[in-house]
């Protein structure tokens, strides 16, 4: 088994995922392929390993080995893509404008008695 392999079966196993529903989300036709490549037979491509490391929650270098998967999930970490980012910035955003705009409106009602 190559470190790749390794690192991809520790990454599925972390977030419970099986080879079936992983080779679904991949687009393979079977977990044939998730197989290969956990044992060493073949490797995944490179488009492949970065869409691999979106689904499985974790990097490119993790899978690559250049830095640590972790085992199981760790309760103080949350992995998100780039657009659910910037989406909960937006929402975050938006409650602090709501928040403010109501310490407005309480401080008016202060200031008018």
């Amino acid at each position: 088994m190559t470190d790749i392999g390794k690192n991809i079966k520790k990454a599925r196993e972390a977030i419970s995922m099986s080879q079936e529903e992983f080779a679904i989300k991949m687009g393979k036709s079977g977990r044939g392929t998730v197989s290969n490549w956990e044992t060493g037979k073949n490797e995944p491509t490179i488009s492949d390993i970065r869409k691999i490391a979106d689904i499985l929650k974790t990097t490119v270098s993790a899978l690559l080995g250049e830095d640590i998967v972790t085992e199981g999930s760790r309760p103080d970490m949350m992995y998100v893509s780039k657009d659910e980012f910037i989406e909960l910035q937006r929402k975050a955003l938006k409650r602090e404008e709501e928040a403010n705009e109501e310490l407005r409106k309480r401080l008016e009602q202060v200031q008018n008695g």
